[in-house]
């Protein structure tokens, strides 16, 4: 499942700062795996032993021993013409030039856990987050399932639209507060053009900064929609303020 939404709310924050900071090295990735379904991993399961190909994992879908089960961990591939051939498609896992590596040093930065560390099994394109182990142990321990670990984010691990102490706005009065909120946009977004951050929602509101054409934002569902036009309450870097959906992809 390629849903970056189902991952853990602070995934998701790491999602779009890995992807900034890619950006900025000149690397660009796209996010594959995600969470994964018991019948999704016992298929990946099967492959070497019961289905044609090649052992790609040892653990079951019953066994909730994927990191990908509980929501912490995603896996990347490139949008790179590595070979020079004019062509992405064939380069998704292409890593001859060390782009993985790259990457994986960057995701470190940001205190993820990168796959291609580990000892064994070494898994270049797979990120997690750190805080219950490299393996699903604890978490089998603390929660039995991860239906019951995702029922506890809303209430412990929700990222709601109170700034962080290192968020700044250079506006001259506060950001307003979102009126809305709506999972369907809990994503990271990127911008189609040069785009003011606002400290409300309309055109008229104090601009923050304008951010360049191609960067990403992160939007954890809230907004506020006037008239026809949707404002989202984005985290870019350390700023935080309104843009209108219109001009993000």
């Amino acid at each position: 499942m390629r849903d970056t939404t189902k991952l853990h709310p602070r995934l998701q924050e790491k999602i779009a700062e890995l992807l900034e900071l890619c950006e900025k090295n000149k690397i660009k990735i796209g996010i594959g795996e995600c969470v994964r379904t018991v019948a999704e991993q016992d298929a990946l399961y099967a492959k070497g032993r019961t289905a044609a190909g090649s052992i790609v994992t040892n653990c079951k879908g019953s066994s909730y021993s994927s990191m990908h089960q509980w929501g912490v961990a995603f896996d990347f591939y490139l949008i790179m013409d590595v070979d020079g051939d004019g062509k992405t498609s064939d380069d998704a896992f292409n890593d001859a030039t060390g782009l993985f590596e790259k990457v994986g040093k960057l995701g470190q930065t940001i205190g993820l856990e990168w796959g291609g560390a580990w000892k064994s099994p070494v898994d270049k394109p797979h990120f997690q987050l750190p805080d219950w182990g490299s393996t699903a142990t604890k978490l089998k321990q603390l929660y039995g399932t991860p239906e019951k670990f995702m029922a506890t984010w809303d209430s412990t691990s929700k990222v709601d639209q109170t700034a962080k102490k290192e968020t700044v706005t250079a506006a001259k009065n506060k950001v307003e507060a979102a009126k809305s909120k709506n999972t369907k946009y809990v994503k990271p977004y990127t911008t189609k053009a040069n785009l003011n951050l606002r400290s409300g929602a309309g055109a008229g509101k104090d601009i923050i900064l304008t951010i360049p054409k191609g960067k990403t934002v992160m939007c954890y569902g809230y907004y506020t929609k006037v008239g026809s036009t949707v404002w989202l309450f984005v985290q870019y870097g350390k700023y935080a303020g309104f843009v209108s959906k219109e001009y993000l992809a």
